[in-house]
């Protein structure tokens, strides 16, 4: 049996413009809600706190439909998207606990077995930490682990420190991404190339991208490809839609550790030793001067005792503003709201503790952000 997971990234950032959220809904996530519903799809979601929190207050519907569908998963991951392996291990931990009850509270009922790092950014050191919690799995992207010089394993599943690691193609997903339009035909190709890559083995193989691709980026992408493909896959004799739980389920396990990396990493990257360079590139400004602030911020704000403290410091460690720092995809405006959702963190302990002395050093390190200065 070749079987195949589709793993679905929905989120939205904290700062994002309820109008904007409300638009995305419309266009995406109401629509794939309803075609779960519809068609009882085996798909493996990852939805942040950050997004389900807006979604209860903008748009209910949604979360109540996603709520009676039934065949997908649910997987965990950092409520407010932060980088994992770029904060404190406590901070991870309190990340996933925050986003694995605070989505129960929305969607009950959902066994929660896995992780998703946001942007699939991996460290092996997430391992143990992420097992101690009680997660069976999490998943990486095959690109660092190609790198190294092994095969990408099909047959079988990476395990380190009782944490298995499933590998996503990094070729399959993007090539979905950016270039498949038509869902059906897809699924053919991609069990047809399991088949030639594989023989008559069991296999398996993860697609994971962003699931505002279909209908958000993509117009009409739900309906002109997810649904064909979702559809599709299950009519392929010798071939079906499988979640990533029951993957880890069915393939033997074998103790190798996954190398550093994101689904954003490339082996250029990787040979300057730059694992999360779009979050974490030391010849970035912007990018050194955003991690001193946020620590500053975050060490004051841990000292405090009020939980309006703690909720603005969680909110805070989203990993938009680095990303929208890196050459490319720059823009000021987003670099000033994470700063300026650091601000708020400050300005909240400094009511608390009325520590003038640090709140003039939060304001000199957000002043050294060099996007503060510019524009566009």
């Amino acid at each position: 049996m070749k079987h195949v997971a589709l793993l679905l990234h929905l989120y939205q950032p904290p700062t994002q413009d309820p109008d904007v959220l409300r638009r995305i809904d419309g266009e995406c996530y109401a629509p794939l809600a309803e075609m779960l519903l519809d068609t009882g799809a085996s798909v493996t979601l990852n939805i942040n706190y950050s997004l389900t929190t807006q979604l209860a207050s903008l748009r209910p519907s949604t979360l109540e439909t996603l709520s009676k569908a039934r065949g997908w998963e649910l997987c965990t991951s950092g409520a407010f998207h932060p980088i994992l392996p770029l904060v404190p291990a406590g901070e991870t931990e309190r990340q996933i606990r925050l986003n694995t009850e605070g989505n129960a509270a929305h969607l009950p009922g959902r066994e929660v077995r896995g992780v998703f790092p946001p942007e699939m950014a991996w460290d092996p050191s997430l391992a143990g930490l992420l097992s101690g919690m009680g997660l069976s799995w999490a998943a990486a992207d095959d690109i660092p682990w190609v790198h190294s010089g092994r095969e990408a394993p099909w047959g079988w599943i990476p395990v380190d420190n009782g944490l298995s690691v499933i590998l996503r193609s990094n070729f399959w997903s993007n090539r979905i991404a950016f270039h498949e339009s038509e869902g059906g035909v897809t699924a053919a190709r991609i069990v047809e190339g399991m088949r030639r890559w594989t023989g008559d083995s069991d296999a398996y193989l993860l697609i994971a991208l962003d699931g505002e691709t279909f209908g958000h980026h993509r117009r009409g992408g739900i309906e002109r490809f997810l649904r064909p493909f979702v559809e599709g896959l299950d009519r392929i004799e010798g071939a079906r839609l499988s979640t990533i739980s029951e993957i880890v389920s069915l393939f033997p396990l074998r103790e190798a550790s996954v190398p550093a990396g994101s689904w954003s990493t490339t082996p250029a990257d990787l040979e300057r030793g730059l694992p999360w360079p779009l979050w974490d590139d030391p010849s970035n400004a912007d990018h050194m001067a955003l991690r001193s602030l946020r620590d500053m911020v975050l060490a004051w704000a841990r000292r405090c005792t009020g939980t309006g403290v703690a909720a603005l410091a969680d909110r805070m460690l989203y990993s938009c503003p680095f990303w929208w720092a890196t050459p490319g995809r720059y823009d000021a405006v987003q670099v000033r709201r994470g700063v300026g959702a650091m601000l708020e963190a400050a300005m909240a302990a400094h009511s608390e503790t009325g520590d003038r002395k640090t709140m003039d050093r939060v304001l000199d390190a957000a002043g050294a952000v060099p996007s503060m200065h510019r524009r566009g």
